[in-house]
Protein backbone atom coordinates (compact mmCIF):
# COMPACT_ATOMS: atom_id res chain seq x y z
CA UNK A 1 0.00 0.00 0.00
CA UNK A 2 2.76 1.95 0.94
CA UNK A 3 4.36 1.88 -2.38
CA UNK A 4 1.49 2.18 -4.35
CA UNK A 5 0.82 5.82 -2.44
CA UNK A 6 4.40 6.44 -3.22
CA UNK A 7 3.52 5.61 -7.08
CA UNK A 8 0.88 8.00 -6.81
CA UNK A 9 2.42 10.98 -5.28
CA UNK A 10 5.50 10.80 -7.90
CA UNK A 11 2.91 10.36 -10.42
CA UNK A 12 1.12 13.37 -9.06
CA UNK A 13 4.51 15.69 -9.06
CA UNK A 14 5.41 14.97 -12.42
CA UNK A 15 2.29 16.13 -13.97
CA UNK A 16 2.23 19.30 -11.75
CA UNK A 17 5.70 19.87 -13.16
CA UNK A 18 4.66 18.79 -16.46
CA UNK A 19 1.97 21.53 -16.46
CA UNK A 20 3.96 24.41 -15.05
CA UNK A 21 7.01 23.97 -17.90
CA UNK A 22 3.81 24.02 -20.38
CA UNK A 23 2.48 26.66 -19.54
CA UNK A 24 6.00 28.47 -19.43
CA UNK A 25 6.66 27.58 -22.25
CA UNK A 26 3.46 28.85 -23.71
CA UNK A 27 4.51 31.77 -21.92
CA UNK A 28 7.67 33.00 -23.58
CA UNK A 29 6.47 31.20 -26.88
CA UNK A 30 3.64 34.42 -26.92
CA UNK A 31 6.63 36.52 -25.63
CA UNK A 32 8.48 35.54 -28.80
CA UNK A 33 5.73 36.06 -30.79
CA UNK A 34 5.28 39.98 -29.61
CA UNK A 35 8.67 40.52 -29.87
CA UNK A 36 8.36 39.21 -33.44
CA UNK A 37 5.22 41.73 -34.08
CA UNK A 38 7.04 44.85 -32.56
CA UNK A 39 9.78 44.41 -34.49
CA UNK A 40 7.77 43.89 -37.56
CA UNK A 41 5.89 47.26 -36.59
CA UNK A 42 9.27 48.94 -35.98
CA UNK A 43 10.49 47.99 -39.47
CA UNK A 44 6.59 49.15 -40.96
CA UNK A 45 7.51 52.48 -38.78
CA UNK A 46 10.90 52.67 -40.30
CA UNK A 47 10.47 52.12 -43.89
CA UNK A 48 6.76 54.76 -43.56
CA UNK A 49 9.34 57.46 -41.84
CA UNK A 50 11.62 56.91 -44.98
CA UNK A 51 8.75 57.29 -47.30
CA UNK A 52 7.67 60.37 -45.68
CA UNK A 53 11.10 61.94 -45.59
CA UNK A 54 11.46 61.06 -49.10
CA UNK A 55 7.91 62.48 -50.19
CA UNK A 56 8.74 65.68 -48.50
CA UNK A 57 12.01 66.36 -50.04
CA UNK A 58 10.36 65.77 -53.61
CA UNK A 59 7.40 68.25 -52.81
CA UNK A 60 10.01 71.01 -51.50
CA UNK A 61 12.21 70.40 -54.47
CA UNK A 62 8.93 70.66 -56.50
CA UNK A 63 7.24 73.99 -54.28
CA UNK A 64 11.11 75.41 -54.12
CA UNK A 65 11.35 75.05 -58.42
CA UNK A 66 7.72 76.30 -59.12
CA UNK A 67 8.49 79.25 -56.56
CA UNK A 68 11.70 80.49 -58.50
CA UNK A 69 9.81 79.72 -61.85
CA UNK A 70 7.14 82.03 -60.57
CA UNK A 71 9.51 84.91 -59.57
CA UNK A 72 11.10 84.93 -62.49
CA UNK A 73 8.07 84.93 -64.78
CA UNK A 74 6.33 87.55 -62.80
CA UNK A 75 9.09 89.96 -63.80
CA UNK A 76 9.26 88.87 -67.17
CA UNK A 77 5.09 89.71 -67.72
CA UNK A 78 5.45 92.42 -66.08
CA UNK A 79 7.65 93.74 -68.39
CA UNK A 80 6.01 92.63 -71.52
CA UNK A 81 2.16 92.75 -70.14
CA UNK A 82 0.98 90.68 -72.98
CA UNK A 83 -2.68 90.87 -74.01
CA UNK A 84 -4.62 87.78 -73.86
CA UNK A 85 -5.77 86.38 -76.82
CA UNK A 86 -9.11 84.64 -74.94
CA UNK A 87 -12.52 86.04 -74.73
CA UNK A 88 -13.41 86.17 -71.20
CA UNK A 89 -17.34 85.41 -71.23
CA UNK A 90 -19.19 87.34 -68.22
CA UNK A 91 -22.30 86.36 -69.40
CA UNK A 92 -24.77 86.41 -72.01
CA UNK A 93 -24.65 89.34 -72.87
CA UNK A 94 -21.35 91.08 -72.34
CA UNK A 95 -17.88 89.21 -72.94
CA UNK A 96 -14.16 91.07 -72.77
CA UNK A 97 -11.18 90.70 -75.23
CA UNK A 98 -7.75 91.67 -75.32
CA UNK A 99 -7.05 91.94 -71.86
CA UNK A 100 -3.80 92.80 -70.56
CA UNK A 101 -1.69 91.13 -67.72
CA UNK A 102 -0.04 93.04 -65.47
CA UNK A 103 0.74 93.34 -61.88
CA UNK A 104 2.28 90.19 -61.38
CA UNK A 105 3.32 89.15 -57.94
CA UNK A 106 5.21 85.53 -56.77
CA UNK A 107 4.66 84.97 -53.24
CA UNK A 108 5.51 81.62 -51.32
CA UNK A 109 4.76 80.97 -47.22
CA UNK A 110 6.15 78.32 -44.87
CA UNK A 111 4.77 76.41 -41.90
CA UNK A 112 6.31 73.78 -39.76
CA UNK A 113 6.31 70.19 -40.56
CA UNK A 114 7.45 67.35 -38.14
CA UNK A 115 9.95 70.46 -37.00
CA UNK A 116 11.06 71.49 -40.41
CA UNK A 117 10.33 74.06 -42.22
CA UNK A 118 8.16 73.54 -45.73
CA UNK A 119 5.86 75.12 -47.72
CA UNK A 120 2.45 76.15 -46.80
CA UNK A 121 1.93 77.34 -50.30
CA UNK A 122 3.02 79.11 -53.40
CA UNK A 123 1.33 81.64 -55.14
CA UNK A 124 1.45 83.60 -58.76
CA UNK A 125 -1.07 86.22 -58.75
CA UNK A 126 -2.04 89.17 -61.38
CA UNK A 127 -4.19 91.11 -62.82
CA UNK A 128 -6.75 91.60 -66.27
CA UNK A 129 -7.30 94.72 -67.06
CA UNK A 130 -9.71 96.35 -69.57
CA UNK A 131 -10.37 99.91 -68.80
CA UNK A 132 -13.26 99.23 -69.11
CA UNK A 133 -16.87 100.03 -66.90
CA UNK A 134 -19.74 98.12 -67.45
CA UNK A 135 -23.55 98.60 -65.71
CA UNK A 136 -26.04 95.23 -64.72
CA UNK A 137 -29.04 95.85 -63.12
CA UNK A 138 -30.74 92.59 -61.87
CA UNK A 139 -34.12 92.29 -60.02
CA UNK A 140 -34.66 88.89 -59.02
CA UNK A 141 -32.74 88.10 -55.74
CA UNK A 142 -31.32 84.50 -56.74
CA UNK A 143 -29.37 86.32 -59.52
CA UNK A 144 -28.43 89.18 -57.14
CA UNK A 145 -26.71 87.11 -55.18
CA UNK A 146 -25.14 85.38 -58.30
CA UNK A 147 -23.82 88.39 -59.52
CA UNK A 148 -22.09 89.40 -56.34
CA UNK A 149 -20.44 86.04 -55.99
CA UNK A 150 -19.63 86.19 -59.70
CA UNK A 151 -18.09 89.51 -59.04
CA UNK A 152 -16.05 88.53 -55.96
CA UNK A 153 -14.62 85.63 -57.74
CA UNK A 154 -13.30 87.55 -60.79
CA UNK A 155 -12.23 90.32 -58.21
CA UNK A 156 -13.72 93.29 -59.78
CA UNK A 157 -14.54 96.24 -58.12
CA UNK A 158 -18.09 97.28 -58.18
CA UNK A 159 -20.65 99.40 -56.99
CA UNK A 160 -24.34 98.64 -56.42
CA UNK A 161 -27.53 100.47 -55.69
CA UNK A 162 -31.00 99.13 -54.66
CA UNK A 163 -33.16 101.04 -56.84
CA UNK A 164 -37.00 101.34 -55.13
CA UNK A 165 -40.09 103.03 -56.87
CA UNK A 166 -40.43 106.39 -55.51
CA UNK A 167 -44.57 105.95 -55.34
CA UNK A 168 -44.87 102.90 -53.40
CA UNK A 169 -41.36 102.18 -52.15
CA UNK A 170 -41.59 98.53 -53.62
CA UNK A 171 -38.08 97.21 -54.57
CA UNK A 172 -37.54 97.42 -58.61
CA UNK A 173 -33.79 96.43 -59.06
CA UNK A 174 -30.52 96.28 -58.21
CA UNK A 175 -28.25 97.96 -60.15
CA UNK A 176 -24.43 97.59 -60.31
CA UNK A 177 -21.66 99.60 -61.45
CA UNK A 178 -18.62 97.12 -62.39
CA UNK A 179 -15.21 97.81 -63.21
CA UNK A 180 -14.18 95.97 -65.55
CA UNK A 181 -10.52 94.63 -64.37
CA UNK A 182 -10.25 91.29 -63.08
CA UNK A 183 -8.47 89.21 -60.91
CA UNK A 184 -6.24 85.62 -61.25
CA UNK A 185 -3.89 83.38 -59.55
CA UNK A 186 -2.44 80.04 -59.59
CA UNK A 187 -1.86 78.83 -55.88
CA UNK A 188 -0.17 75.38 -55.28
CA UNK A 189 -1.06 73.73 -52.13
CA UNK A 190 1.17 70.05 -51.42
CA UNK A 191 0.66 67.26 -49.45
CA UNK A 192 4.16 66.33 -48.52
CA UNK A 193 3.38 63.39 -46.71
CA UNK A 194 1.28 61.72 -50.29
CA UNK A 195 3.79 63.34 -52.61
CA UNK A 196 1.01 65.24 -54.46
CA UNK A 197 0.54 68.82 -55.01
CA UNK A 198 -2.83 70.28 -55.91
CA UNK A 199 -2.74 73.59 -58.73
CA UNK A 200 -5.55 76.30 -57.87
CA UNK A 201 -6.00 77.76 -61.14
CA UNK A 202 -8.55 81.03 -60.67
CA UNK A 203 -9.64 82.61 -64.07
CA UNK A 204 -6.95 81.74 -65.98
CA UNK A 205 -8.71 81.23 -69.52
CA UNK A 206 -12.20 82.41 -68.47
CA UNK A 207 -14.28 83.25 -65.27
CA UNK A 208 -13.89 79.61 -63.66
CA UNK A 209 -11.62 77.76 -60.60
CA UNK A 210 -9.69 75.00 -62.13
CA UNK A 211 -7.87 72.64 -59.23
CA UNK A 212 -6.11 69.23 -60.36
CA UNK A 213 -3.35 67.12 -58.20
CA UNK A 214 -0.05 65.84 -60.17
CA UNK A 215 3.01 63.66 -58.29
CA UNK A 216 5.33 66.56 -57.13
CA UNK A 217 8.08 64.84 -59.19
CA UNK A 218 6.19 66.15 -62.43
CA UNK A 219 5.99 69.52 -61.31
CA UNK A 220 8.87 71.27 -62.75
CA UNK A 221 10.16 73.48 -65.86
CA UNK A 222 8.50 71.37 -68.59
CA UNK A 223 5.59 71.29 -66.81
CA UNK A 224 5.70 75.35 -65.51
CA UNK A 225 6.19 76.36 -69.21
CA UNK A 226 2.80 74.75 -69.95
CA UNK A 227 1.34 76.39 -66.96
CA UNK A 228 2.93 79.70 -68.23
CA UNK A 229 1.69 79.46 -72.03
CA UNK A 230 -2.11 78.99 -70.47
CA UNK A 231 -1.68 82.24 -68.27
CA UNK A 232 -0.48 84.28 -71.62
CA UNK A 233 -3.52 82.48 -73.41
CA UNK A 234 -1.40 80.12 -75.51
CA UNK A 235 -1.98 76.47 -76.83
CA UNK A 236 -0.88 74.40 -73.85
CA UNK A 237 -0.93 70.58 -72.33
CA UNK A 238 -0.78 72.01 -68.94
CA UNK A 239 -3.74 69.49 -67.37
CA UNK A 240 -2.37 66.57 -69.72
CA UNK A 241 -2.05 63.25 -67.18
CA UNK A 242 -3.46 65.16 -64.05
CA UNK A 243 -5.60 63.63 -61.33
CA UNK A 244 -8.80 65.09 -59.70
CA UNK A 245 -9.57 67.56 -62.05
CA UNK A 246 -12.50 69.49 -61.08
CA UNK A 247 -13.91 72.78 -62.57
CA UNK A 248 -16.32 75.33 -60.76
CA UNK A 249 -18.12 77.85 -62.39
CA UNK A 250 -19.75 80.83 -60.42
Amino acid sequence: MKSDRSHGSAARCAAICSSGTGNAGIRVGYLDELKQQAAAAKARQTTDFGALDRNMQLVESACTSAFRYFGALAQQLNVLQPVSKLVFRFDNKHSFTSLKLCDFVADGRQRKLRDADVFDHVLLRYNLKTGSRVSLAKDFPPEIEKLEAKLQQCGALFQSERVRNPQTGRFVETRFDIQADFRAWVKIVPDHDSGWIQFQLVNLDGFETVSISLPAFEVGSARLDELARWIVGEPNTFLRDGQHLRRVVV
